[in-house]
């Protein structure tokens, strides 16, 4: 049985100072955090909940109390996760956050166990018998003040990540598999060690998902299209897909293109109901586009792909048959053992020995011990 637990809501750097020398005496600390990425432009971090033995903290960045002393007590703690990509990535971004002791991170050791629900709520409902409420989900965290019923939403994403990971430790223990999830949860940590977020290249970031297929006068609409959509999402402060999704301006280009004259907008078929709404404004775009050059945008550079021969196809194609049926065996997702882009990389560059393959650094040692001797096989055979 849990102990009785303390629920803290930290709005001030007094109470602040009173939770650091808490969390940095307690053995292990759960984590997650919230952002505003569904109701405004520019997204940020509006609360990250901490759990530890017998409390619960909200820390609250919207406060302008002083939080970075938090972030360092955590820095130094065991970490408990679910999905720890974008929680240490929001921190970081917020406090320079790094973690120093190691995490464990349930959705990994989920993916890893094959289970078969892996979201949070599937594995609290799994290993503790709870039933998460899900009407935070879609909550605009940025809003104050913050609802019982959210405060409760918030401390219930970490309160229970210590019990989940103790049951999970030990079936991993069991299957011979909790190596795997360390080596997977240091590999994320290097990783976003070193990764920057660069701000994404404006000459080239208005190229979305299926804009490869458009050309000439298209792709002018396109880019004037997605250039007003971004403006009135930054006017509006709303995320860019609730002014218009990436798909709607590629049909409206497409459309516009193929007509003769700048077409009345109000005509798209299929069209969603804010082309009405926006039509006016829609219609002055494309025919400022409609006039302007065809080739004065930058186009993203071609990506320059090794030329297989027919043998590295085939090599490539056996290596994917092979961790098919050893995913299949091992009850977890192909990708686990090595993505599709990994498994290229290893065609290509063709190590003939382990050393030549644990020398590549594409895989961790225990994909490496899972399938390194038919990965060696297949590219000798080829």
């Amino acid at each position: 049985m849990d102990p009785v637990r303390t629920s803290y809501y930290v709005a001030d750097g007094a109470a602040a100072d009173r939770a650091v020398p808490l969390i940095a005496r307690a053995p292990w600390a759960a984590i997650d955090c919230e952002a505003d990425s569904l109701h405004h432009y520019t997204e940020k971090l509006c609360l990250f909940q901490v759990s530890i033995p017998e409390h619960d903290f909200i820390f609250d960045p919207l406060s302008g109390a002083d939080l970075k002393a938090v972030s360092d007590a955590l820095e130094r703690r065991p970490l408990i996760f679910h999905g720890a990509d974008f929680d240490i990535r929001m921190l970081k971004r917020s406090y320079g956050f790094h973690p120093r002791s190691g995490i464990f991170d349930s959705m990994l050791a989920a993916q890893l166990l094959g289970s078969e629900g892996q979201g949070l709520a599937d594995l609290a409902r799994h290993y503790c018998g709870v039933t998460l409420v899900k009407s935070g989900q879609k909550a605009d965290w940025s809003r104050r003040p913050l609802t019982a019923a959210l405060l409760e939403y918030a401390s219930n994403d970490t309160r229970y990540l210590h019990s989940i990971r103790v049951d999970m430790e030990r079936e991993l223990e069991e299957l011979g598999r909790l190596g795997w999830l360390h080596q997977a949860c240091d590999r994320l940590l290097n990783f976003l060690a070193i990764v920057k977020e660069d701000a994404p290249d404006p000459g080239t970031r208005w190229q979305i998902k299926g804009s490869k297929e458009l050309k000439g006068r298209a792709l002018t609409i396109l880019k004037a299209l997605w250039e007003w959509r971004e403006a009135e999402a930054q006017n509006r402060d709303r995320p860019s897909f609730k002014v218009f999704h990436g798909e709607d301006l590629i049909h409206m280009a497409k459309w516009a293109s193929a007509h003769a004259h700048p077409p009345d907008i109000t005509h798209l078929p299929n069209a969603p109901r804010s082309v009405k709404r926006e039509a006016r404004l829609l219609d002055a775009v494309i025919r400022e586009a409609w006039d302007a050059p065809q080739a004065h945008f930058q186009t993203k550079p071609p990506v320059r792909h090794k030329r297989w021969t027919d043998r590295l196809h085939k090599a490539y194609l056996k290596l994917k048959e092979a961790r098919e049926a050893k995913a299949k065996e091992l009850k977890i997702q192909p990708s686990l053992l090595g993505t599709n882009a990994i498994l290229e990389a290893i065609v290509s560059a063709a190590p003939g020995d382990f050393e030549a393959l644990n020398a590549l650094n594409f895989l961790m040692p225990w994909q490496i011990d899972v399938m390194g001797d038919e990965i060696l096989k297949i590219l000798s055979a080829n």
